[in-house]
Protein backbone atom coordinates (compact mmCIF):
# COMPACT_ATOMS: atom_id res chain seq x y z
CA UNK A 1 0.00 0.00 0.00
CA UNK A 2 1.57 3.38 -0.81
CA UNK A 3 1.49 6.35 0.52
CA UNK A 4 -1.36 7.97 -0.69
CA UNK A 5 -3.82 4.92 -0.72
CA UNK A 6 -2.82 4.37 2.99
CA UNK A 7 -3.76 8.10 3.62
CA UNK A 8 -6.90 7.92 1.92
CA UNK A 9 -7.80 4.70 4.11
CA UNK A 10 -6.84 6.19 7.88
CA UNK A 11 -6.33 9.81 7.34
CA UNK A 12 -8.49 10.92 10.65
CA UNK A 13 -6.13 8.78 12.65
CA UNK A 14 -3.03 9.44 11.17
CA UNK A 15 -4.00 13.30 11.61
CA UNK A 16 -4.29 12.66 15.33
CA UNK A 17 -0.96 11.14 15.88
CA UNK A 18 0.33 14.11 14.03
CA UNK A 19 -0.89 16.59 15.55
CA UNK A 20 -0.21 14.98 18.98
CA UNK A 21 3.41 15.25 18.25
CA UNK A 22 3.62 18.46 16.98
CA UNK A 23 1.74 19.52 20.32
CA UNK A 24 4.47 17.56 21.88
CA UNK A 25 6.19 21.04 20.91
CA UNK A 26 5.61 22.77 23.65
CA UNK A 27 7.08 20.55 25.84
CA UNK A 28 10.09 20.12 23.91
CA UNK A 29 13.76 21.94 24.36
CA UNK A 30 13.93 23.59 21.72
CA UNK A 31 10.98 25.50 22.39
CA UNK A 32 11.41 25.90 26.21
CA UNK A 33 15.13 27.65 25.28
CA UNK A 34 13.77 30.07 23.39
CA UNK A 35 12.55 31.76 26.42
CA UNK A 36 15.61 31.24 28.52
CA UNK A 37 16.99 34.79 28.72
CA UNK A 38 13.26 35.81 29.68
CA UNK A 39 13.34 33.10 32.43
CA UNK A 40 16.60 33.63 33.97
CA UNK A 41 15.82 37.21 33.76
CA UNK A 42 12.88 36.95 36.04
CA UNK A 43 13.57 34.34 38.06
CA UNK A 44 17.75 35.43 38.79
CA UNK A 45 18.90 31.83 37.36
CA UNK A 46 22.32 31.48 35.95
CA UNK A 47 22.61 29.16 33.24
CA UNK A 48 23.85 26.32 35.25
CA UNK A 49 20.71 26.69 37.94
CA UNK A 50 18.53 27.03 34.95
CA UNK A 51 19.61 23.53 33.27
CA UNK A 52 19.77 22.54 36.59
CA UNK A 53 15.94 22.98 37.56
CA UNK A 54 14.84 22.03 33.86
CA UNK A 55 16.87 19.08 34.24
CA UNK A 56 15.76 18.13 37.85
CA UNK A 57 12.20 18.77 36.54
CA UNK A 58 12.69 16.27 33.37
CA UNK A 59 13.93 13.55 35.67
CA UNK A 60 10.52 13.98 37.57
CA UNK A 61 8.85 13.83 34.88
CA UNK A 62 10.42 10.57 33.46
CA UNK A 63 9.67 8.81 36.71
CA UNK A 64 6.32 9.75 36.65
CA UNK A 65 6.22 8.27 33.10
CA UNK A 66 7.12 4.67 34.24
CA UNK A 67 3.43 5.00 36.03
CA UNK A 68 1.18 7.06 34.06
CA UNK A 69 2.85 5.58 30.03
CA UNK A 70 1.09 2.41 30.57
CA UNK A 71 -2.53 4.16 30.97
CA UNK A 72 -2.64 3.91 27.21
CA UNK A 73 -2.77 0.31 26.64
CA UNK A 74 -5.66 0.06 29.66
CA UNK A 75 -7.42 3.30 29.27
CA UNK A 76 -9.74 4.53 26.08
CA UNK A 77 -7.82 6.52 24.09
CA UNK A 78 -10.49 9.83 24.15
CA UNK A 79 -10.05 9.47 28.12
CA UNK A 80 -6.18 9.63 27.47
CA UNK A 81 -6.10 11.90 25.12
CA UNK A 82 -8.05 14.51 27.17
CA UNK A 83 -5.93 13.67 30.36
CA UNK A 84 -2.67 14.23 28.43
CA UNK A 85 -3.90 17.74 26.49
CA UNK A 86 -5.25 18.90 29.99
CA UNK A 87 -2.22 18.56 31.48
CA UNK A 88 -0.31 20.40 29.14
CA UNK A 89 -3.00 23.35 28.76
CA UNK A 90 -2.24 23.46 32.20
CA UNK A 91 1.57 23.84 32.08
CA UNK A 92 1.54 26.53 29.27
CA UNK A 93 -1.49 28.61 32.14
CA UNK A 94 1.18 27.87 35.03
CA UNK A 95 3.67 29.35 32.93
CA UNK A 96 1.99 32.37 32.03
CA UNK A 97 1.37 33.21 35.30
CA UNK A 98 4.29 32.16 37.22
CA UNK A 99 5.96 34.21 39.57
CA UNK A 100 7.65 32.04 42.18
CA UNK A 101 10.36 29.74 41.61
CA UNK A 102 7.67 26.48 42.75
CA UNK A 103 5.57 27.79 40.34
CA UNK A 104 8.13 27.83 37.38
CA UNK A 105 9.62 24.40 38.31
CA UNK A 106 5.26 23.10 38.64
CA UNK A 107 5.01 24.52 34.98
CA UNK A 108 8.29 22.79 33.70
CA UNK A 109 7.41 19.60 35.17
CA UNK A 110 4.11 19.70 33.30
CA UNK A 111 4.88 20.65 29.98
CA UNK A 112 7.75 18.11 29.68
CA UNK A 113 6.17 15.46 31.37
CA UNK A 114 2.57 16.25 29.01
CA UNK A 115 3.98 17.95 26.14
CA UNK A 116 7.65 15.44 25.51
CA UNK A 117 6.75 12.55 27.43
CA UNK A 118 3.12 11.99 27.04
CA UNK A 119 1.80 13.94 24.18
CA UNK A 120 5.07 11.98 22.02
CA UNK A 121 4.42 8.74 23.59
CA UNK A 122 0.43 9.09 22.32
CA UNK A 123 1.15 9.35 18.95
CA UNK A 124 4.13 6.89 18.43
CA UNK A 125 2.86 4.16 20.50
CA UNK A 126 -1.17 4.41 18.73
CA UNK A 127 0.81 4.59 15.41
CA UNK A 128 2.89 1.64 16.10
CA UNK A 129 0.37 -0.57 17.56
CA UNK A 130 -2.62 0.09 15.10
CA UNK A 131 -0.58 -0.99 11.85
CA UNK A 132 1.44 -4.06 10.97
CA UNK A 133 2.52 -4.07 6.79
CA UNK A 134 2.16 -0.19 7.19
CA UNK A 135 3.53 0.27 10.43
CA UNK A 136 7.01 2.24 8.65
CA UNK A 137 4.22 4.17 6.92
CA UNK A 138 2.38 5.06 10.18
CA UNK A 139 5.14 6.13 12.72
CA UNK A 140 6.76 8.05 9.24
CA UNK A 141 3.51 9.99 8.73
CA UNK A 142 2.66 10.51 12.67
CA UNK A 143 6.13 11.75 13.07
CA UNK A 144 6.05 14.52 10.47
CA UNK A 145 4.16 16.42 13.03
CA UNK A 146 6.78 17.11 15.47
CA UNK A 147 8.87 18.03 12.53
CA UNK A 148 5.58 20.18 10.62
CA UNK A 149 5.38 22.27 14.15
CA UNK A 150 9.10 22.68 14.84
CA UNK A 151 9.64 24.76 11.23
CA UNK A 152 7.09 27.12 12.76
CA UNK A 153 7.14 27.41 16.33
CA UNK A 154 10.07 29.63 16.57
CA UNK A 155 9.07 32.51 14.56
CA UNK A 156 5.69 31.96 16.18
CA UNK A 157 7.22 32.38 19.84
CA UNK A 158 9.31 35.16 18.62
CA UNK A 159 6.46 36.99 16.98
CA UNK A 160 4.18 36.27 20.07
CA UNK A 161 6.95 37.49 22.97
CA UNK A 162 7.36 40.60 20.80
CA UNK A 163 4.52 41.88 20.45
CA UNK A 164 2.15 40.56 24.07
CA UNK A 165 5.13 39.53 26.03
CA UNK A 166 6.62 36.12 27.00
CA UNK A 167 4.13 35.10 29.60
CA UNK A 168 1.14 36.16 28.09
CA UNK A 169 1.96 33.88 24.30
CA UNK A 170 1.72 31.40 27.12
CA UNK A 171 -1.73 32.03 28.17
CA UNK A 172 -2.42 31.77 24.18
CA UNK A 173 -0.83 28.74 24.13
CA UNK A 174 -3.12 27.17 26.69
CA UNK A 175 -6.02 28.54 25.00
CA UNK A 176 -5.50 27.11 22.00
CA UNK A 177 -4.98 24.13 23.68
CA UNK A 178 -8.16 23.82 25.68
CA UNK A 179 -10.32 25.66 22.90
CA UNK A 180 -9.23 24.20 19.48
CA UNK A 181 -6.36 21.06 20.16
CA UNK A 182 -8.87 19.31 22.75
CA UNK A 183 -12.21 18.94 20.93
CA UNK A 184 -10.54 18.45 17.34
CA UNK A 185 -8.17 15.25 19.15
CA UNK A 186 -11.23 13.72 21.11
CA UNK A 187 -13.20 13.45 17.21
CA UNK A 188 -10.05 11.87 15.63
CA UNK A 189 -9.27 9.31 18.02
CA UNK A 190 -13.19 8.12 17.01
CA UNK A 191 -10.88 6.90 14.14
CA UNK A 192 -8.74 4.31 15.72
CA UNK A 193 -8.32 1.24 13.92
CA UNK A 194 -9.98 -1.75 15.52
CA UNK A 195 -9.12 -5.48 15.08
CA UNK A 196 -6.37 -4.43 12.49
CA UNK A 197 -4.26 -7.35 13.46
CA UNK A 198 -7.06 -9.70 12.96
CA UNK A 199 -5.97 -11.36 9.51
CA UNK A 200 -2.38 -11.08 10.30
CA UNK A 201 0.27 -13.60 11.41
CA UNK A 202 1.17 -13.15 15.17
CA UNK A 203 4.84 -14.02 16.97
CA UNK A 204 3.49 -15.48 19.74
CA UNK A 205 7.17 -14.94 21.44
CA UNK A 206 7.15 -11.57 21.22
CA UNK A 207 3.69 -10.36 21.02
CA UNK A 208 3.35 -10.78 24.74
CA UNK A 209 6.60 -9.33 25.75
CA UNK A 210 5.93 -7.09 28.72
CA UNK A 211 8.87 -4.98 30.84
CA UNK A 212 10.32 -7.89 32.48
CA UNK A 213 10.56 -9.81 29.01
CA UNK A 214 12.68 -6.49 27.65
CA UNK A 215 15.10 -6.06 30.30
CA UNK A 216 15.85 -9.95 30.05
CA UNK A 217 16.64 -9.04 26.19
CA UNK A 218 20.02 -8.33 26.08
CA UNK A 219 19.03 -6.97 22.14
CA UNK A 220 17.74 -3.59 24.13
CA UNK A 221 21.19 -3.24 25.83
CA UNK A 222 22.38 -3.61 23.01
CA UNK A 223 20.33 -1.32 20.85
CA UNK A 224 19.94 1.54 23.65
CA UNK A 225 23.02 3.45 23.22
CA UNK A 226 22.19 4.51 19.78
CA UNK A 227 18.65 4.85 20.53
CA UNK A 228 19.81 7.48 23.58
CA UNK A 229 22.93 9.49 21.41
CA UNK A 230 20.34 11.54 19.35
CA UNK A 231 18.22 12.90 21.78
CA UNK A 232 21.31 13.39 24.40
CA UNK A 233 23.63 15.00 22.46
CA UNK A 234 21.20 17.04 20.73
CA UNK A 235 19.64 18.24 23.70
CA UNK A 236 22.58 19.44 25.04
CA UNK A 237 23.48 21.52 22.17
CA UNK A 238 20.11 23.02 21.66
CA UNK A 239 19.80 24.11 24.77
CA UNK A 240 22.73 25.83 24.26
CA UNK A 241 22.43 26.80 20.67
CA UNK A 242 22.92 30.81 21.73
CA UNK A 243 26.37 29.62 23.21
CA UNK A 244 26.85 27.89 20.25
CA UNK A 245 26.24 30.53 17.97
CA UNK A 246 28.47 32.78 19.56
CA UNK A 247 31.39 29.99 19.46
CA UNK A 248 31.19 29.59 16.48
CA UNK A 249 30.25 33.11 15.18
CA UNK A 250 27.22 32.32 13.79
CA UNK A 251 24.65 34.96 13.63
CA UNK A 252 21.96 33.75 15.88
CA UNK A 253 18.95 34.61 13.02
CA UNK A 254 21.19 32.37 10.80
CA UNK A 255 21.06 29.79 13.16
CA UNK A 256 17.08 30.16 13.77
CA UNK A 257 16.90 30.59 10.03
CA UNK A 258 18.50 27.21 9.85
CA UNK A 259 15.69 25.45 11.68
CA UNK A 260 13.34 25.69 8.70
CA UNK A 261 16.39 23.69 6.45
CA UNK A 262 16.41 21.37 9.20
CA UNK A 263 12.32 21.19 9.30
CA UNK A 264 12.28 20.35 5.41
CA UNK A 265 15.11 17.58 5.93
CA UNK A 266 13.88 15.60 8.75
CA UNK A 267 10.11 15.52 6.87
CA UNK A 268 11.70 14.79 3.65
CA UNK A 269 13.85 11.84 5.18
CA UNK A 270 10.95 10.67 7.26
CA UNK A 271 8.84 9.52 4.54
CA UNK A 272 11.29 8.10 2.38
CA UNK A 273 12.30 6.02 5.57
CA UNK A 274 8.93 4.95 6.19
CA UNK A 275 8.56 2.58 3.56
CA UNK A 276 12.24 1.42 3.97
CA UNK A 277 11.15 0.07 7.43
CA UNK A 278 8.24 -1.54 6.25
CA UNK A 279 11.28 -3.45 3.27
CA UNK A 280 14.28 -3.74 5.33
CA UNK A 281 13.27 -3.01 9.28
CA UNK A 282 13.79 -0.38 11.37
CA UNK A 283 16.63 -2.60 13.21
CA UNK A 284 18.85 -2.88 9.83
CA UNK A 285 18.58 1.11 9.36
CA UNK A 286 19.08 2.06 12.67
CA UNK A 287 23.15 2.20 12.34
CA UNK A 288 23.13 3.98 8.93
CA UNK A 289 21.01 6.68 11.08
CA UNK A 290 24.33 7.48 13.11
CA UNK A 291 26.02 8.89 9.68
CA UNK A 292 24.30 12.41 9.16
CA UNK A 293 24.76 13.08 12.86
CA UNK A 294 28.40 12.17 12.74
CA UNK A 295 28.77 14.46 9.62
CA UNK A 296 26.90 17.23 11.46
CA UNK A 297 28.93 17.31 14.62
CA UNK A 298 32.27 16.88 12.38
CA UNK A 299 31.33 20.44 11.21
CA UNK A 300 32.34 21.51 15.11
CA UNK A 301 35.67 20.63 14.48
CA UNK A 302 36.67 22.32 11.53
CA UNK A 303 37.17 25.95 11.11
CA UNK A 304 33.88 27.99 11.97
CA UNK A 305 34.05 29.55 8.74
CA UNK A 306 34.78 26.29 6.68
CA UNK A 307 31.64 26.71 4.18
CA UNK A 308 31.13 30.92 5.00
CA UNK A 309 27.20 31.94 5.45
CA UNK A 310 25.87 28.01 5.07
CA UNK A 311 27.65 26.50 7.68
CA UNK A 312 24.75 26.46 10.15
CA UNK A 313 22.76 25.47 7.32
CA UNK A 314 24.55 22.69 6.70
CA UNK A 315 24.97 21.56 10.11
CA UNK A 316 20.95 21.81 10.86
CA UNK A 317 20.16 19.62 7.67
CA UNK A 318 22.50 17.33 8.55
CA UNK A 319 21.00 16.82 11.69
CA UNK A 320 17.63 16.76 10.63
CA UNK A 321 18.09 14.21 8.07
CA UNK A 322 19.88 12.05 11.17
CA UNK A 323 16.20 12.56 13.16
CA UNK A 324 14.30 11.69 10.06
CA UNK A 325 15.38 8.68 10.41
CA UNK A 326 15.65 7.92 13.59
CA UNK A 327 11.88 9.21 14.30
CA UNK A 328 10.47 6.55 11.93
CA UNK A 329 13.00 3.87 13.26
CA UNK A 330 12.57 4.65 16.85
CA UNK A 331 8.78 3.97 16.34
CA UNK A 332 9.16 0.78 14.59
CA UNK A 333 11.96 -0.45 16.53
CA UNK A 334 10.11 -1.92 20.07
CA UNK A 335 6.91 -3.50 18.12
CA UNK A 336 9.56 -5.01 15.89
CA UNK A 337 11.91 -6.16 18.62
CA UNK A 338 8.82 -6.93 21.35
CA UNK A 339 5.39 -6.83 19.84
CA UNK A 340 2.42 -4.83 20.20
CA UNK A 341 0.57 -6.27 23.11
CA UNK A 342 2.49 -4.17 26.09
CA UNK A 343 3.64 -1.58 23.50
CA UNK A 344 2.63 1.02 25.96
CA UNK A 345 4.46 -0.17 28.70
CA UNK A 346 7.70 -0.63 26.74
CA UNK A 347 7.27 2.61 25.10
CA UNK A 348 7.05 3.79 29.08
CA UNK A 349 9.79 2.43 30.23
CA UNK A 350 11.76 3.56 27.31
CA UNK A 351 10.88 6.97 27.06
CA UNK A 352 11.51 7.63 30.43
CA UNK A 353 15.01 6.50 29.61
CA UNK A 354 15.44 8.91 26.99
CA UNK A 355 13.95 11.48 29.05
CA UNK A 356 16.66 11.62 31.88
CA UNK A 357 18.88 11.16 29.05
CA UNK A 358 17.74 14.33 27.77
CA UNK A 359 17.44 15.32 31.75
CA UNK A 360 21.36 15.46 32.24
CA UNK A 361 22.38 17.25 28.77
CA UNK A 362 21.55 20.34 29.77
CA UNK A 363 23.15 20.49 33.43
CA UNK A 364 26.28 18.47 31.72
CA UNK A 365 26.61 20.92 28.83
CA UNK A 366 25.84 24.03 30.65
CA UNK A 367 28.74 22.42 33.53
CA UNK A 368 31.34 21.80 30.51
CA UNK A 369 30.88 25.39 29.04
CA UNK A 370 31.20 26.80 32.40
CA UNK A 371 34.35 25.19 33.27
CA UNK A 372 35.68 26.90 29.73
CA UNK A 373 35.38 23.54 27.43
CA UNK A 374 35.14 24.09 24.07
CA UNK A 375 32.23 22.12 21.91
CA UNK A 376 34.62 21.18 19.13
CA UNK A 377 36.26 18.89 22.37
CA UNK A 378 32.59 18.16 23.30
CA UNK A 379 31.77 17.48 19.79
CA UNK A 380 34.39 14.93 19.71
CA UNK A 381 33.65 12.77 22.55
CA UNK A 382 29.98 12.87 21.02
CA UNK A 383 31.44 11.31 17.53
CA UNK A 384 33.74 8.64 19.80
CA UNK A 385 30.14 7.54 21.41
CA UNK A 386 28.39 7.31 18.37
CA UNK A 387 30.37 5.54 16.35
CA UNK A 388 30.77 2.58 19.32
CA UNK A 389 26.99 2.93 19.23
CA UNK A 390 26.31 2.35 15.70
CA UNK A 391 28.57 -0.51 15.57
CA UNK A 392 26.89 -2.43 18.56
CA UNK A 393 23.38 -2.05 17.37
CA UNK A 394 24.51 -3.27 13.98
CA UNK A 395 25.48 -6.28 15.96
CA UNK A 396 22.48 -6.99 17.20
CA UNK A 397 21.18 -10.33 15.67
CA UNK A 398 18.26 -10.10 13.37
CA UNK A 399 16.91 -13.90 13.48
CA UNK A 400 13.87 -13.83 14.92
CA UNK A 401 13.25 -10.49 13.07
CA UNK A 402 13.98 -11.94 9.75
CA UNK A 403 11.69 -15.06 10.33
CA UNK A 404 8.85 -13.30 11.50
CA UNK A 405 8.97 -10.64 8.45
CA UNK A 406 9.36 -13.63 6.73
CA UNK A 407 6.17 -14.96 7.67
CA UNK A 408 4.32 -11.62 7.20
CA UNK A 409 5.34 -11.37 3.69
CA UNK A 410 4.44 -14.63 2.32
Amino acid sequence: MNYFTFIGAHYRFLLFGFLMMGLSNFGQTFFIALYSNEIRGLFGLSNAGFGGLYSAMTLLSAAVMLYSGRFIDAWPLRRFTLFVLGGLALGCLIMASAQHMIALAAALFLLRHFGQGLSSHTGMTTAGRSFEANRGQAVSLVQLGYAGFEGFFPLMAVALMTYIGWQTSWLVFAAALVLLAVPLQLYLSAAEPKNIHDDEPVDIETASADRGDVLRDRRFYMVMPLYLAPPFFLTGLFFHQVQLSESRDWPIEALAAAFSLYAFAKVTISLLTGPSIDRLSALRLMPLSAAPLILALSLLLIPYDAFGEWTPFIYMGLIGINLGMAGPISGGLWPELFGTAHLGAIRSLTSPIVISATAAAPVLFGAAIDMGVAFNTLASGAIVFIIIAALLAFSVPADKLAAKRGEHNE
